[in-house]
């Protein structure tokens, strides 16, 4: 057997999420690829947690939703989720009858606290699995340091319990890969910034967005640069704004209601030209909405918000890979275009973790028409592409004009008629030039069988779970990365090879489906929503796709 899927599930204040981390990392050592997904309420304390742990010796995409082995702490957490066990699975709750595991009474004895709880699965799943047992300690020691003896002693105690008990074993072929970095999406996230330049990230706490702060914030000293929690969205990202114009790389984050408040300042940005990049990690809304779980309804939000015309960038990646990987581009795009530029994560993706093989050492440069001239610098000269030169403020020998007001090509405001119709001008040809080297850069991902006259449309995070469903199926993908500049003659071109379109997307409204179609023309009848706050699970993706294709 070389896969296999884990849930652990308890209360908050249990250590779920960690614990299912110490389960990858276990996994990982172990040779396999592992993917994270943690499903937690928005409570302190109490409320039911759980968090799924796919591992296999080939590259995994998302959580399973179908569980080899199920480990539950409450008789209340397993009733609800009991439905995701395979057939012949393994349940193990907290129990002393049968095979199961008293791990309140563990803890007791050997004075420890609920939050060891998952360190007595480790070892449970060591014996299950004949994973050596030195490799569980090897993750408690990394992962706790001077705490790890007493979580290796329970683990000990599990391994020699569920021995005991002569628990059911699963023959578990041992993995070829070398163990790679597991990290989630939101640390990819902050990782592509820094490797990009950004030396100020601000943001005001949030959830799904938070962590990206929180890792910032641990790491600054390390990383070199400033993580700043800001009194409000606002002060947020005017501190971006403001360290952009001043020439320093920086990010703001924040989720669906962020952006609400973030409104008037992105189209400061727009309008008055300076490279800033806005994470938005969606989650469910309207209002405070359900604010642990996911949702992709911020599409609509992101490609309007902000008064007036100017140009924008929208980038959505869809898996914990593209995290890293659009971030730098992100950086790329806002600082030689002069515009803002938002990544569109959300939820799933952003504290979902993963293996990832990814060249941390590596260093991306920040191209900028910077002003080289001697004589009046211009900041807002408009030039054939609509790109004007950029100088940072103190540079020798100009003065840099920055106006929020509509203004002349020295910067001073103006309301006259012929130059308002100028700068508006200019701000399209910008416009028009994004458009135009879009034609050439890297805006849709095609998966799945080419030659298939069934396609799959759709972005984000629910790139992984449609990839394991559409394993052996007559069907292609294209994940749509860019959603402003819109790659409309790539999608009408895919469109063209085939007879059956399938719209797949996590909001109730079906929000690409209508970006299609005001790009496109093209209508998309077939539409697989979901909109719980829970993100697409393969298993019941795939018979959802099967029932499209008859």
């Amino acid at each position: 057997m070389g896969e296999i899927t884990i849930f652990l599930g308890g209360q908050a204040g249990e250590g779920i999420k960690r614990g299912a981390l110490t389960i990858g990392k276990l996994l990982n050592l172990y040779g396999y690829h592992v993917f994270i997904m943690d499903d937690y309420v928005s409570t302190i304390r109490g409320g039911q947690d759980y968090s799924e742990v796919h591992a296999s010796q080939q590259e995994v995409f998302s959580q399973s939703g179908s569980e080899d082995i199920i480990f539950s702490f409450h008789q209340d957490v397993y009733e609800r989720y009991k439905d995701k066990l395979k057939e012949n699975g393994i349940v193990v709750l907290d129990e002393e009858d049968g095979l199961n595991v008293p791990f309140n009474k563990i803890l007791k004895e050997h004075k420890g606290i609920p939050v060891m709880k998952p360190s007595i699965v480790l070892g449970v799943i060591s014996y299950i699995t004949d994973i050596p047992f030195s490799l569980v300690e090897k993750v408690l020691k990394s992962e706790f340091k001077e705490k790890g003896q007493k979580n290796i002693e329970l683990a000990q105690y599990g391994f020699n319990f569920a021995e005991e008990k002569n628990f059911p074993k699963i023959s578990l072929s041992s993995g070829v890969k070398p163990p790679y970095p597991i990290v989630s999406g939101n640390e990819l996230i902050a990782l592509g910034a820094v490797h990009s330049g950004m030396k100020v990230y601000t943001a005001y706490p949030i959830t799904p967005a938070s962590s990206v702060l929180h890792f910032l914030a641990k790491e600054s000293k390390r990383l070199h640069i400033a993580a700043v929690h800001t009194e409000d969205e606002i002060s947020a990202i005017m501190m971006a704004i403001g360290a952009a114009y001043a020439g320093v790389p920086a990010m703001v984050g924040t989720s669906g209601p962020g952006i609400d408040l973030m409104s008037e300042a992105i189209s400061l940005a727009g309008g008055t030209e300076i490279p800033v990049v806005i994470l938005d990690s969606q989650r469910a809304g309207p209002t405070t909405g359900v604010p642990t779980y996911t949702e992709q309804s911020d599409l609509n939000e992101v490609l309007h918000t902000g008064h007036g015309e100017f140009p924008r960038i929208v980038l959505a990646p869809g898996s914990i890979d593209e995290c890293f990987e659009l971030t730098v581009k992100a950086f790329q795009y806002a600082w030689w275009y002069q515009t803002p530029v938002f990544i569109l994560s959300d939820k799933h993706i952003s504290e979902s973790s993963k293996t990832v093989n990814i060249p941390f050492d590596k260093q991306f440069k920040l191209s900028t028409k910077y002003f080289q001239e001697n004589g009046e610098y211009k900041r807002y000269l408009d030039t054939d592409d609509g790109i004007s030169p950029f100088a940072i403020p103190g540079m020798e020998g100009i003065v840099n004009h920055t106006n929020s007001t509509e203004h002349t090509e020295e910067g001073y405001s103006s309301g006259l008629p012929h130059n308002v119709v100028k700068m508006k001008n200019k701000r399209i040809k910008k416009q028009n030039t994004i458009n135009r080297d879009f034609l050439s850069e890297h805006t849709i991902n095609m998966y799945g069988d080419a030659g298939a006259k069934n396609l799959i449309v759709s972005f984000g995070s629910p790139k992984g779970a449609i990839l394991e469903a559409i394993q052996d199926l007559p069907v292609k993908y294209m994940q749509i990365i860019v959603a402003d500049p819109f790659p409309r003659e790539k999608v009408k071109n895919i469109f063209d090879t085939v007879t059956n379109i399938i719209d797949v997307e996590q909001n109730s409204t079906a929000q690409l489906a209508r970006l299609v179609k005001e790009k496109t023309g093209i209508e998309i009848k077939n539409k697989i929503l979901r909109y719980d706050g829970r993100p697409f699970d393969p298993f019941e993706l795939r018979e959802k796709i099967e029932e499209a294709l008859k």
